[in-house]
């Protein structure tokens, strides 16, 4: 495999549930980076279809605050299941609106977008066709350096995988890739927490939208609500933590607050089984408008 590659996702059978029920939240009490006892808590479980598994648990005190948490599990052993990523370039769409127009089984909304002219703002490349470039030159309200340091690649076999850029940069070095979105910040590398800068998109608490892979090769699409006092949102030290706590050895940051969407195919209210937070309402109603989605797909 590549050097750059990080985790694969050929995916095995694995008792999830067992491990979802037995998983343990550990969060800072003080800034000395003490913890707590474990958390333990058991999650409510839905199968959408075989090989994919829907855990969900609105906490009452994670981090010391409420939080609502989706876990989307996918089995790819099974192989009829891939990745696909939609797009548009210059429209903003809603992830459930993606998610339909493809006949997808499940998908979350992508990387960061420019809200004022719509198409990503990261590097994305689909099927090998270069979409959009890295916006170095959109200043901090549109672009962070730090919401491109790595990506989801799917490979020419299909599989998805986290990867990091060469020093050329993405366009130059990752051939192998027919399709990438590139986003950040990493997360977690080789099972390790990556430590982040100070600064107020990491620090303060929105909703958040990542991607895992774990040791016993399951990949998780999660979403954590945040912005009303159902679900206050996470950090992204506290959702490294999280992604840790779920046993991922390489995991990765999409973009969140207002965008934080998870949508399964057939779902009540639409699909949108997560709560955006445009309509600053702790309910199903306030999907924002995207540039793009990560979706589950079935052949």
């Amino acid at each position: 495999m590549a050097d750059n590659q990080i985790q694969s996702d050929r995916l095995k059978t694995g008792n999830v549930k067992t491990k979802l029920i037995c998983i343990c939240f550990l969060f800072f009490i003080s800034a000395c980076s003490t913890f707590q006892k474990p958390l333990k808590s058991n999650w409510s479980k839905k199968e959408v279809r075989p090989n994919v598994h829907l855990y969900y648990q609105q906490f009452s005190s994670l981090f010391n605050s409420p939080e609502y948490i989706n876990v989307l599990d996918v089995n790819l052993r099974d192989t009829s299941l891939h990745l696909k990523i939609a797009f548009s370039d210059s429209l903003l769409i809603k992830t459930s609106d993606f998610g339909k127009s493809n006949k997808a089984i499940a998908g979350i909304n992508g990387n960061f977008f420019n809200t004022h002219k719509g198409g990503s703002v990261c590097f994305l490349k689909i099927d090998n066709h270069i979409i959009n470039y890295t916006a170095y030159d959109l200043n901090g309200t549109l672009f962070l350096p730090w919401l491109d340091t790595a990506a989801l690649a799917i490979t020419n076999k299909g599989m998805s995988i986290i990867i990091k850029p060469a020093i050329s940069g993405w366009k130059q070095s990752l051939d192998e890739y027919p399709t990438i979105i590139s986003s950040g910040p990493l997360l977690i590398v080789h099972k390790k927490i990556v430590s982040q800068q100070t600064h107020r998109f990491n620090d303060t608490r929105y909703s958040r939208t990542g991607v895992g892979f774990t040791k016993n090769h399951h990949l998780l699409l999660v979403t954590v609500d945040g912005n009303t006092k159902e679900s206050a949102g996470v950090t992204i030290a506290e959702f490294a933590k999280i992604f840790k706590a779920l046993k991922c050895t390489s995991a990765l940051n999409f973009d969140g607050g207002g965008s934080t969407t998870m949508w399964i195919n057939g779902a009540p209210d639409n699909g949108v089984i997560s709560h955006p937070t445009d309509n600053k309402t702790f309910d199903h109603e306030g999907e924002r408008k995207v540039g793009n989605a990560i979706l589950l797909m079935n052949e």
